[in-house]
């Protein structure tokens, strides 16, 4: 419940607030709207793009991955962040961040394996139009993570049309946070 509120807060009281930069004045306010929700859009799908070649790359037959490359995803987020965060201040990296958390980036992810469709590469077959195990259930069970994964039980499935309202709203949170 801690993390809800200062999410909230961050969301209300975040557009306030600008990166600072010792070289210059403050970069954020000579972006265009544009310009802010261009990167952090961009971003995104770059993350998810990464995301769909490094987790088809990495996996085994029963859609694990190992400890690093969650790390790796981890670092690959902060450092994306850290860019928003630089270039344009912290409203962008909390719009970035919340398209991530509202399950934006992974229908991103879904959305490139649609796109590039892709077969057989390293012996598994990549995620495409037709294998696509992770999203072919109308209940996800791997979102626990995202606001509606956590205030249900622990373990409980997800309908998929819920998360792809949440991916709306989080990423229309997103762009009303750039304007």
């Amino acid at each position: 419940m801690r993390v809800l509120v200062l999410v909230l807060m961050l969301l209300l009281f975040g557009s306030q607030l600008r990166a600072q930069s010792a070289m210059s004045s403050d970069s954020s306010e000579r972006s265009t709207r544009l310009e802010r929700i261009g990167y952090v859009v961009g971003g995104s799908l770059a993350f998810s793009l990464a995301d769909y070649i490094g987790f088809n790359l990495v996996r085994g037959e029963n859609n694990r991955v190992p400890f690093w490359y969650h790390a790796l995803q981890g670092a690959v987020q902060a450092g994306f962040s850290y860019l928003l965060y630089t270039k344009f201040g912290l409203p962008s990296t909390i719009a970035f961040n919340l398209i991530w958390w509202t399950w934006g980036d992974d229908l991103g992810y879904f959305g490139w394996g649609y796109l590039i469709n892709p077969h057989c590469i390293t012996g598994v077959a990549w995620e495409n139009r037709t294998v696509n195990p992770l999203l072919s259930p109308a209940e996800i069970s791997w979102a626990s993570w995202t606001p509606v994964g956590l205030l249900r039980p622990a373990g409980s499935v997800i309908p998929r049309n819920v998360l792809f309202a949440q991916a709306a709203i989080g990423l229309s949170v997103s762009v009303a946070m750039l304007w």
